[in-house]
C-alpha cells in the first residue's frame, strides 16, 4: 500500500462519509502518520486530482462525495452532525425555514458524545407543528418544550431527541444549518436557561474549546448574543478564555449567575 492510500484509508476511518476541514486532516495525518503540513495539503490535492476525494468548498472535503457540487451542498453540511442530515435533507424539500444550531452543529468540540443527543432546530413562529409532522416518522419531536417535558421523552425512549422551537430571528445561518457562532451562543442560552437539559459544565467545555481552535468571528459572536440579550455574559466568557480582543468588547463584561455556574464548573474566573 503506497502512502496516499495509507493516508485516504486513516482518514476514512476518522471521517467516514463526513465532510472535514484541511486542518482536521493536517492535524489527524500528524498524529497517525508523521505528515507535514505540507505533505497533507499536498495529499489532499493530489487525492482531489484522483478522483478519490472531492473538495465541496473552501478548504472542505469528502470522501466519496457526489460529483456534482450542488448536489452534495445540499446533501450535506461540513459543520453539522451526520445523525441531523436526514432531517435538514427532508426540512429543505419542503421549504421550510428552519436551522439547525446547538449541539449538532457544535459536536466536533464536545469533550465526549452523550448516548443520546438533543438535537436543536430553530422555525419561525408558527410553523413548529408542521415541522414536528415532517419529522415525525423518522425522529422524536418535541416542540416548544419545557425542560422538564425534555427529561420526561428521553426518560421513555431510546432515540435521539430533535426539539423544534419556534423563533422570530434565524438569521446567523446557511442552508438550515447555524453558523458556529450562532451555535455558541443558542446552546448556551438553552444549557444556561434551564430549557433543554444540557449540562452546563459541558456547554463551557464547548465554548471555550471552539473560542481557542475555531476561526470565530467575534463581531459576529457578539451580535448575535446581543440578539438574545446575553452579550455581556459571552463577553465575559470571552475574557476569561484569555482570547485577544479589543477592549471595547471586554468592558462591558456581565458576570452573573448563569457565567458564574459556567466559570466554577470549569474552575476559571475572570
Amino acid at each position: 500500500m503506497g502512502w496516499k492510500d495509507k493516508a485516504l484509508k486513516i482518514l476514512k476511518e476518522r471521517f467516514g462519509n463526513n465532510s472535514f476541514h484541511a486542518v482536521e486532516a493536517v492535524d489527524l495525518l500528524e498524529q497517525e502518520a508523521d505528515y507535514k503540513p505540507g505533505t497533507t495539503y499536498r495529499l489532499l490535492k493530489d487525492l482531489v486530482d484522483s478522483d478519490k476525494l472531492m473538495r465541496i468548498g473552501y478548504g472542505i472535503y469528502n470522501i466519496g462525495a457526489p460529483k456534482e457540487k450542488g448536489m452534495w451542498m445540499r446533501m450535506t453540511s461540513p459543520s453539522l452532525a451526520l445523525s441531523m442530515e436526514g432531517a435538514r435533507g427532508l426540512l429543505l424539500d419542503r421549504g421550510v425555514e428552519f436551522m439547525i444550531t446547538g449541539p449538532p452543529v457544535l459536536v466536533r468540540y464536545m469533550h465526549s458524545l452523550p448516548r443520546r443527543m438533543i438535537h436543536l432546530i430553530y422555525t419561525l413562529k408558527g410553523s413548529g407543528e408542521y415541522v414536528a409532522e415532517v419529522l415525525g416518522a423518522g425522529y422524536e419531536v418535541l416542540v416548544n418544550p419545557s425542560e422538564e417535558e425534555v427529561n420526561v421523552a428521553l426518560s421513555i425512549s431510546e432515540r435521539d431527541l430533535v426539539v423544534v422551537r419556534e423563533f422570530s430571528n434565524l438569521s446567523g445561518g446557511k442552508d438550515g444549518v447555524a453558523s458556529i457562532e450562532r451555535a455558541l451562543v443558542d446552546l448556551y442560552f438553552e444549557s444556561t436557561r434551564r430549557r433543554i437539559p444540557f449540562p452546563v459544565a459541558e456547554a463551557g467545555r464547548i465554548i471555550f474549546s471552539a473560542l481557542r481552535n475555531a476561526k470565530i468571528d467575534l463581531a459576529k459572536l457578539n451580535k448575535s448574543a446581543s440578539r438574545r440579550g446575553i452579550d455581556g455574559e459571552l463577553r465575559a466568557l470571552i475574557k476569561a478564555a484569555g482570547i485577544h480582543v479589543p477592549d471595547t468588547m471586554t468592558k462591558n463584561v456581565k458576570m452573573n449567575g448563569y457565567v458564574e455556574s459556567v466559570l466554577s464548573t470549569l474552575g476559571r474566573g475572570v
